[in-house]
């Protein structure tokens, strides 16, 4: 991309647009907002210092840019005031961009970036040098959103600050001078003018670190840089020749700055060649990185090709069912909307009418939601924006494009819910419908998040009417925990993915549950999906395999870059792994050619190697070292004098030297026994091989009330032994009516496996259940399918706790969602210009009706068996569990250290537990100061 480059003159921005080239954009321009001729003569206002922008040695900026780097530089003078300081920006009246005596500082970035971009209209991005300024960060990307720029920030959380220092300086070239200082009594002004590398050398900056914990690389505003030459510069160097220390008298002894009097440029001879033609980095490396490590979770466990094939539930006729959402309501205001479908479903004869209808369904699910949220909630402006997760469901991943400008218009940009997004194919929702939608929202999130706590305040110490959702006001009071965070970067960088759509990368309820975004195998930044790096050792590595890996390493990168010291993998309470169909073409072996069966136990057992290595070593991130909480998130990093890997440069050269036995997060294997249940559908976003989806514990809930795994539960189930004639209501607006039962086989077993994983004792739980068979001689038509649903709702239920001596804190009432993956279709050996072939045999109508019955009935006993009033019993009888039915291919239940067996689950089963008095515990067991 084309893109303009904010530059203060400074070492943040220059290596950002150096990053930017680096990786393949073309530098067009430099744009920089200059303070006005007041606040350059006056540097003792405190009242016009910038909250965003460097000012300092702006006085040389434009011989540096024009004639050192030879771009064209554009200058707009700084008007505004530091006047909306909440850490997330968000404009709401454009008339005020105008207005210089109420516009904030960052309208006067709008104007500057409008005018450029008017004259050079070819440019799509624009650089910064964030490197962990959120509010610096979000105002950037907001404006950005509003002009229809990208951000680039590929400083952004690229390591730790000394780590971020070595990599500016590894610019042989690079010559920085402190032009201002803010960190008395470590800098003061006699540091003014000496050289950023002689002061990392000598370790000037190391000793203030070990001694004030000061930021080496100045983040944290303790000092300002203007670059006088760098790689960058092709045409010359910035050489000061009359310069002027001047004392900031109200900052303190020791702050001021560097006022450049007399500057000039000295040319450059013999430079050739287009700008740092020769100075890129290998695009390999984390490529090769990721690679070796999926080498290595392999090596010890060759996959060999078994026979397994999966043979599915009966073939039912596909009917457009009416299926209405599902709606759950926690105390506490936590929702889950799920199964939300259009009323109907059309037949389209062309491609073009097969994604106009899924725009139709789309729309019409939109306005479905709406009516529920203008009911559940106070707020009518805006009731979406208390949605903080969605599952989108589609019959074809290209559909996404059609309907993802609505889906923008439904949510905006600011703050949008986390999102999975899959392709579960072709006539596999109900009724052959194209588009199906899950929502977990808190009543009055939206509002907390974008409210103004200090207006709030005063307006209930005058009595006056605030209108906010009760939930977003008692909130506020509360100061130990927020009702919700949301990540939402919306810059490239070299940290994660960032969010197309809109979505954002996590969303975290109550300081305590976080729900992370699907994340795929792509290369933060690029924005390409990871390929293998091919060698004579790994050559036989596969897309799928690295794409799988790089996602958990991307979900490491985003728990560690929220707040409260991040989070790790090792804290997953619900975890999901999508594989697609070109990952089962690439993965399943093929021996038996005469067989007609696909064998699915390559992928299951190479998956399972990779994740559980990738949770191990919390996919290569090391938690806290970018924020340099390291020691305080994983002690274990650092020897018994406090040094980082023992002062080696990683942490497997220093177990290796020191011939440890033991690795940071576990000794060998997924020891927690992290439970990941893991499908196959059709399509993956951006033709992805491999996606994870997460429900993390926070790192202060994980401290506080401890992750670990509950009952690990196994029994068997025999078949009925005749018909059953049991009255069932079966009129629940499903077309599906119950089949009569024979005389059954008893030589055929279902087994039924669960495993739940515990955010402490009775607070949050998701118990994962399935129902695993024989392939070789299953029939379900031999089995009470209702019998066994209601069996793994219990199993769910009950094992949802540690001690076995106990009954389960959790009972019905505490389920907030429930959801049944089942096997829709067969999938057979193709030909080579179709390698596997899927027909499609359920559209999951029988489960839906089943499973409602189930969690009708078992809220109904639930209601009876307690002597509560009649108001409220009436009310608690309509309260079943939000329950959704996926459709997918192949499913398999990775129980950490369980090993594979040669059992297929035909049905699994996710349940989320949820108590109200989380929060209490958390408050209870956490430290406080």
């Amino acid at each position: 991309m084309k893109f303009v480059a904010l530059v203060s003159g400074g070492k943040d921005s220059i290596h950002s647009t150096l990053l930017s080239i680096r990786n393949n954009h073309e530098l067009i321009c430099c744009a920089h907002l200059a303070p006005s001729k007041q606040q350059h003569d006056d540097t003792n206002d405190d009242d016009d210092e910038s909250y965003m922008y460097q000012t300092a040695g702006s006085e040389a900026l434009r011989m540096q840019i024009e004639q050192c780097l030879g771009v064209p530089l554009y200058i707009r003078e700084i008007r505004g005031k530091s006047r909306n300081t909440s850490l997330v920006y968000q404009h709401h009246n454009e008339s005020d961009c105008n207005d210089d005596n109420r516009s904030d500082e960052v309208e006067d970035l709008y104007q500057l970036l409008h005018h450029v971009t008017s004259v050079h209209p070819e440019i799509e991005a624009v650089s910064s040098g964030a490197i962990l300024s959120t509010y610096q960060r979000t105002r950037i990307e907001n404006v950005c959103s509003r002009l229809g720029l990208t951000s680039l920030a590929y400083c952004w959380r690229m390591g730790s600050q000394s780590n971020v220092l070595d990599s500016i300086l590894s610019d042989e070239q690079m010559e920085a001078v402190l032009v201002r200082v803010a960190c008395p009594p470590g800098l003061t002004c006699r540091h003014l003018g000496r050289s950023l590398r002689t002061l990392r050398d000598d370790g000037t900056l190391d000793a203030l670190y070990d001694k004030f914990g000061m930021h080496v690389a100045g983040e944290g505003g303790e000092y300002e840089t203007l670059v006088l030459d760098c790689q960058l510069f092709r045409f010359g160097r910035l050489v000061l020749e009359e310069v002027e220390v001047v004392p900031d008298c109200s900052g303190g002894d020791g702050v001021g700055i560097l006022r450049i009097k007399k500057c000039r440029v000295e040319k450059k001879e013999g430079i050739e060649g287009e700008m740092v033609a020769n100075q890129q980095e290998s695009p390999m490396d984390l490529q090769h990185d990721v690679t070796i490590r999926v080498q290595n979770s392999l090596s010890s466990n060759q996959s060999s090709c078994g026979q397994q094939s999966t043979k599915s539930i009966p073939k039912q006729l596909l009917q457009s069912a009416y299926c209405t959402p599902n709606i759950r309501i926690m105390r506490g205001g936590l929702c889950h909307l799920t199964a939300i479908l259009s009323p109907t479903s059309r037949h389209a004869t062309n491609k073009t009418e097969e994604a106009q209808f899924a725009v139709d369904e789309f729309l019409s699910i939109l306005q479905i939601i709406r009516q529920i949220l203008n009911r559940l909630s106070t707020n009518k402006i805006s009731p979406q924006n208390d949605i903080l997760f969605v599952h989108l469901y589609l019959s074809q991943i290209s559909h996404f494009g059609s309907i993802n400008t609505h889906y923008q218009q439904f949510f905006g940009f600011h703050l949008p819910p986390s999102r999975s997004c899959v392709g579960v194919g072709h006539n596999m929702l109900p009724g052959g419908r194209r588009v199906m939608m899950d929502c977990v929202l808190q009543l009055g999130s939206g509002e907390y998040l974008r409210m103004d706590e200090s207006k709030l305040a005063s307006m209930e110490q005058n009595g006056q009417e605030c209108g906010v959702e009760k939930f977003a006001r008692d909130a506020c009071k509360n100061k130990h925990h927020s009702l919700r965070k949301t990540l939402h970067v919306q810059s490239i960088s070299n940290w994660a993915p960032v969010c197309i759509g809109p979505y954002s990368q996590a969303n975290t309820w109550r300081s305590s549950l976080i729900f992370i975004a699907g994340m795929i195998g792509l290369v933060p930044q690029s924005m390409t999906l990871i390929q293998p790096s091919f060698t004579k050792i790994n050559s036989h590595v596969q897309e799928w395999e690295v794409q799988l890996y790089q996602s958990w390493r991307n979900a490491a990168s985003v728990l560690d870059g929220l707040e409260d010291g991040g989070g790790k993998l090792n804290d997953i309470i619900g975890g999901l792994v999508y594989f697609s169909l070109d990952a089962l073409k690439a993965a399943t072996c093929s021996e038996d050619k005469e067989s007609n069966h696909l064998s699915w136990y390559s992928l299951w057992e190479k998956a399972t190697n990779i994740c559980n290595e990738a949770i191990i070593d919390n996919g290569g991130i090391v938690t806290g070292s970018v924020d340099g909480t390291a020691i305080a998130g994983d002690p274990s990093l650092y020897d018994e004098n406090g040094v980082l890997y023992g002062g080696y440069e990683d942490e497997e050269t220093w177990r290796e030297m020191t011939e440890a036995n033991t690795t940071s997060t576990a000794p060998t294997g997924n020891q927690n026994g992290v439970p990941l249940l893991m499908v196959c559908l059709s399509e993956l976003p951006m033709n992805a091989q491999a996606e994870v989806e997460l429900v993390c514990a926070s790192k202060r809930a994980a401290d506080s009330l401890g992750v670990y795994n509950g009952k690990t539960t196994t029994f068997i189930m025999i078949p009925a032994s005749a018909t059953d004639d049991c009255d069932v209501l079966w009129d629940t607006g499903y077309n599906y009516s119950a089949p009569e039962k024979e005389l059954l086989n008893e030589t055929q077993h279902i087994y039924v496996n669960c495993v739940s994983r515990c955010l402490g004792n009775g607070c949050v739980c998701i118990s994962t259940v399935t129902a695993d068979v024989d392939t070789s001689s299953f029939d379900p038509n031999s089995f009470d399918i209702e019998e066994l649903l209601d069996k793994m709702v219990d199993t769910a239920i009950t094992s949802a706790w540690s001690n076995s001596d106990l009954a389960s804190p959790f009972n019905i009432r505490n389920v907030l969602n429930l959801r049944l993956y089942y096997i829709a279709a067969s999938s057979t050996k193709g030909n080579l210009a179709k390698p596997i072939k899927i027909d499609v045999i359920d559209d999951g109508e029988m489960l839906r009706t089943l499973l409602y019955a189930v969690l009708a009935t078992k809220s109904m006993q639930f209601v009876n068996s307690f002597t509560l009033k009649g108001s409220e019993s009436g009310m608690m009888s309509t309260r079943i569990p939000a329950y959704t039915v996926v459709p997918t291919i192949g499913m398999y239940f990775a129980k950490g250290l369980t090993s594979i067996k040669d059992r297929a689950p035909f049905l699994a089963m996710q349940v989320t537990l949820v108590d109200a008095r989380t929060e209490t515990e958390m408050w209870i067991r956490h430290r406080r100061d």
